[in-house]
């Protein structure tokens, strides 16, 4: 039987409103398609699935098929074959059916059994849920929400988690249920070798509503009725509101051989010489042949996605129908090569083609705004003009030709002229005809007279490639090789590289605002004071190959070149030009443009109509697009992120994933379904925790990153179409990569523990050695101190004692009244004085404790020494916990302390000198204090004795020390010195910390 054979499933859509019971509900969606779309298959070649029985849509615009060896997903440019989704496995490798409903996706097997994935999670459903094991035909859901599911033998619907059969008992009977829809109201209609049957909506019982064998439903129209088709290929229409069966009749007597309908209502036929649409009057409307045939000859199923696009696979692959921007005419079959237009003010656009040699003469024909065709006298056309006053002029090398109301006109061009063709046309505001004939140079014709170069020699010289008359009066003439010159008050001014000139062959002229623009073949300009400046794209690049340059009615400015139309938008244009960077919108071979205008010669090949349609005129094709009314994909895309994959394996991309250790390289997966132009997507993307700013990808659908840290990262993609709309919100897929130990804080924290103990180590060697070097150091300055002390004491003293009984001996040798013997005894006072102070002198270097730091023996065993001497009572008094001070610090405190004793003892004349150590955790203080006589006035004010730097040295040691030195001194009431020393220079760090917070 005929729905027996490969399990056709033709998706039928027809509006018709001249069969009764038909109605303003089944108006199609979508406008009826136009003349001019576009076609791509998709084979095994290209990675396309062959002999698909079921394809869907899901939420994001995907497409999923159903096939023999596996799911395939397609997002517009590739396909992917899946035996797992979400990491959840196919239950076989087989399958006949899908369904996106939601977020879930609804397969079944060609062997039975049906799987739902649903974000990540997987629910098989077999015999043991109640399920056929026969194979699954169609899963469909209904208006309230239930699941059906055809099989080969019978129909099932799921109740909760289990699945019902629909018996004898429920009104249909045991048979194959291929093909069933849900209707409006949310009832099943279903075909069955019986007959057609339909339940009560949200009920399970069925009744037979359409009788006979073999009778297939193809499907469901806008209005809720269903085409019905049987095994003698008759089409009979199903009404379901009423239940009114009603044949269908094809006109003209042809019957469809292998027809399929779409969701506009369009009527298509495949047969052997390719895929036929028929126009809403049921004639051809438009036929893929040849190069344009479908990538089979069975159409197996439909899908018209939710851009508008048809979609058909067939038993070698895929293809997909779409509407383009660009909207192509039918053309005379000879016409072609250099095609020219120019719209009348009446609607009708003029077409004519450039004759070659060797080609076919086709005669010009006008094109009403209804397709209807009109004759006319013209031939070979090589120029046209439409005139400021609307009318239009043509020629070519025999006539120039006028057409004024509905009426032609035509004159001979002289002998003179040799035959050449006219070139192109201006009409200057005086109403004169300029034209260009080639090799004759620019003349004006006026009332049917011809004058060379309109008066002016120089015009006649060279032949103008483009004419340009500006409404202002002057008229422009471009050349060859950056040539350019203009005719203003009867004067002729030149212009050229050398005034920045760059377009190279002088292709077309127009002025925006009273500001001129000009294009040619390597690009356009604008003429900016007395110098031209190149015109740009956003991108920076050079707008190459402008055949035609025209300013629309509504502000806009077209550009024709040699890879299409572009399109400057009125609410740019200004800002463009200012900026001399303009916004682009291309029309190329993705919006149905073929061929290229003409590079040679300013034909007409782009020229704005009445109704403000824009006509383009190419070597292949003759079209027309209305600026007001492009079709825009406003569809935001919903980018996904499909994998990530490492160095050493691919992940599916599942959110929360943890990579393990060492993981440094990344690429990441992503794409987005968009169907109509995928060659036109854009993503941008970024790795959070890498970086911020956003990457622009192109159309690529992967993003690489090498040597990544452990962390947590969060990557994200968005996608925009081909109008630029982006995705609202994008799609993300965070991850983190494991830390190895040597990547983790406490490794790093370890490692700065090692560092900081190896360095308090290498810190504690090296003091260990300064130490020793200092401590030999100073035993050798005691060594040597001793040393000193013991030639002072052994020799030097020695030998004055010596000297002394000497002088004793000659003065006990001299009589009592020798005059000498008062100057005997004054040296030997002052050998007495020297021999003391020689003592004191010993005394010093041998109490000297620099290295221990016991600052009160020292002192001690110094007043015990010296002070009997001079007949004082010494006293030494220390308060606070002693602590050890540092080497340099007691050194310094025990020549302060020595000095301020020994200037006590010899100059105080008291009684008593004390000498007070202070331990405090504020610091260290020494004081030595007396009861004598005080300062001499004159001294204590100068704080030094002239000649003497005892005062001046205890100061500056005090200094060295890092303390201060304080010295209080009265008359009659003794001097007291004070050294004070802060804690840190006094004891070292550790020593002050062991100090209480208060002294004793």
């Amino acid at each position: 039987m005929f729905l027996k054979n490969h399990f056709h499933l033709f998706r039928l859509l027809f509006v018709l409103l001249s069969i009764p019971g038909a109605g303003a509900a089944e108006v199609a969606q979508r406008p009826y398609w136009h003349s001019s779309m576009v076609h791509k298959a998709w084979t095994k070649q290209d990675g396309a699935p062959t002999a698909v029985y079921g394809i869907t849509q899901d939420q994001h615009g995907m497409l999923w098929f159903a096939a023999n060896d596996g799911v395939y997903r397609f997002d517009g440019a590739r396909f992917e074959r899946l035996n797992a989704i979400d990491g959840n496995k196919l239950r076989s490798s087989n399958t006949n059916a899908i369904l996106a409903n939601g977020s879930a996706l609804w397969i079944g097997y060609s062997f039975g059994g049906v799987s739902v994935y649903d974000q990540g999670t997987v629910r098989h459903y077999g015999a043991e849920d109640g399920l056929s094991i026969r194979t699954v035909y169609q899963l469909v859901r209904s208006r309230d929400g239930t699941m059906w599911v055809s099989t080969g033998d019978g129909l099932y619907w799921l109740d909760g988690q289990r699945w019902r059969f629909v018996d004898v008992k429920d009104g249909l009977g045991l048979g194959n249920v291929h093909y069933f829809t849900a209707l409006p109201d949310g009832s099943i209609l279903a075909d069955h070798p019986t007959g057609i049957y339909r339940n009560t909506p949200g009920g399970h019982q069925f009744r037979k509503v359409a009788g006979g064998k073999g009778i297939e439903i193809h499907h469901l129209l806008p209005n809720g009725d269903t085409l019905l088709v049987d095994e003698q290929r008759r089409f009979t229409r199903y009404a379901a509101l009423t239940g009114i069966l009603t044949p269908l009749q094809f006109p003209f007597g042809a019957k469809p051989i292998d027809p399929f309908l779409d969701d506009r209502g369009a009527v298509w036929v495949n047969t052997d010489a390719g895929l036929v649409l028929l126009g809403p009057d049921m004639r051809p409307m438009r036929t893929f042949s040849g190069l344009n045939n479908l990538s089979g000859k069975q159409v197996y199923n439909t899908l018209n996605d939710r851009e508008g696009n048809l979609w058909l696979t067939t038993e070698n692959g895929v293809d997909r129908i779409r509407e383009s921007r660009l909207t192509a005419i039918q053309l005379p079959e000879r016409m072609s090569r250099a095609m020219t237009i120019q719209p009348d003010q009446d609607g009708t656009v003029w077409i004519s083609n450039h004759k070659t040699n060797g080609d076919y003469d086709v005669d010009t024909f006008g094109m009403k705004p209804n397709g209807a065709h009109v004759d006319s006298p013209l031939s070979n056309i090589t120029a046209s003009l439409r005139a400021p006053d609307g009318s239009l002029w043509f020629g070519n090398g025999k006539f120039v030709w006028h057409r004024v109301h509905d009426e032609w006109r035509a004159w001979p061009l002289p002998d003179s002229f040799g035959g050449q063709d006219v070139q192109d046309f201006a009409v200057d505001s005086g109403g004169r005809l300029w034209a260009s004939l080639v090799r004759n140079g620019a003349h004006v014709f006026q009332n049917g007279q011809w004058q060379r170069g309109g008066g002016i020699e120089a015009l006649t010289k060279l032949t103008p490639v483009s004419l340009y008359a500006d409404p202002k009066g002057p008229v422009w003439f471009g050349y060859t090789a950056n040539r350019l010159s203009v005719l203003s008050g009867g004067a002729l001014r030149e212009y050229g590289a050398k005034d920045g000139l760059e377009v190279g062959n002088v292709a077309s002229i127009t002025s925006y605002k009273g500001q001129l623009l000009v294009s040619g073949d390597q690009g356009v300009a604008k003429l900016q004071g007395q110098r031209f400046m190149p015109l740009l794209d956003a991108d920076g690049q050079p707008l190459n190959g402008a055949s035609r340059l025209v300013i629309t009615t509504g502000g806009e400015l077209w550009l024709h070149g040699a890879d299409g139309l572009m399109r400057v938008a009125a609410t740019e244009l200004a800002a463009g030009l200012a900026s001399r960077h303009l916004r682009i919108d291309r029309f190329d071979n993705l919006d149905g443009y073929k061929g290229q205008p003409s590079q040679v010669r300013p034909l007409s090949v782009l020229a704005e109509a009445a109704d403000g349609r824009l006509w383009y005129a190419t070597s292949a094709s003759v079209g027309w697009v209305d600026p007001a009314n492009i079709a825009r994909n406003s569809l935001a895309p919903t980018a996904q992120v499909t994998s990530l994959r490492t160095d050493q394996r691919l992940h599916d991309a599942r959110p929360e994933m943890v990579l393990p250790q060492h993981t440094s390289n990344l690429e990441l997966d992503f794409t987005a379904a968009i169907l109509s132009i995928p060659e036109r997507v854009r993503f941008r993307y970024r790795l959070i925790g890498q970086e911020q700013t956003w990457r622009d990808a192109g159309n690529r659908r992967a993003a690489f990153y090498t040597n990544l840290g452990p962390g947590n990262y969060r990557f994200e993609v968005q996608a925009a179409n081909e109008d630029g709309v982006w995705s609202v919100t994008p799609a993300a897929l965070s991850f983190s990569i494991e830390p190895a130990f040597v990547q983790t804080v406490w490794f790093k924290l370890l490692c700065g523990v090692l560092a900081l103990a190896l360095a308090a180590l290498l810190y504690w060697r090296r003091m260990i050695w300064v130490t020793a070097r200092i401590t030999d150091r100073l035993r050798e300055r005691l060594r040597e101190r001793e040393r000193i002390a013991r030639a002072l004491h052994d020799n030097f003293l020695q030998s004055v004692q010596a000297l002394m009984m000497q002088f004793d001996l000659i003065k006990h040798g001299l009589p009592p009244e020798h005059p000498v013997q008062q100057r005997i005894d004054r040296a030997l006072d002052t050998a007495e004085d020297v021999l003391r102070e020689g003592r004191e002198q010993v005394l010093a270097l041998r109490l000297n404790h620099e290295l221990t730091g016991d600052l009160d023996s020292a002192l001690a065993g110094l007043g015990n020494i010296l002070a009997p001497r001079y007949g004082v009572r010494f006293v030494l008094l220390e308060k606070g916990v002693r602590r050890p001070l540092r080497s340099s610090a007691a050194a310094e405190a025990y020549a302060i302390g020595r000095e301020a004793l020994l200037n006590a003892l010899r100059h105080a004349q008291c009684k008593e000198v004390t000498v007070e150590l202070r331990h405090a955790r504020t610091g260290f203080s020494l004081q030595v204090r007396d009861t004598g006589c005080g300062m001499n006035a004159e001294v204590y004010e100068r704080g030094h004795r002239p000649g003497h730097f005892g005062l001046t040295g205890m100061r500056e040691r005090a200094h060295d020390a890092g303390g201060t030195l304080e010295i209080r001194s009265a008359a009659g009431k003794g001097t007291a010195i004070t050294l004070r020393l802060p804690t840190r220079r006094a004891y070292g760090r550790k020593a002050a910390d062991k100090l209480p917070s208060t002294p004793n």
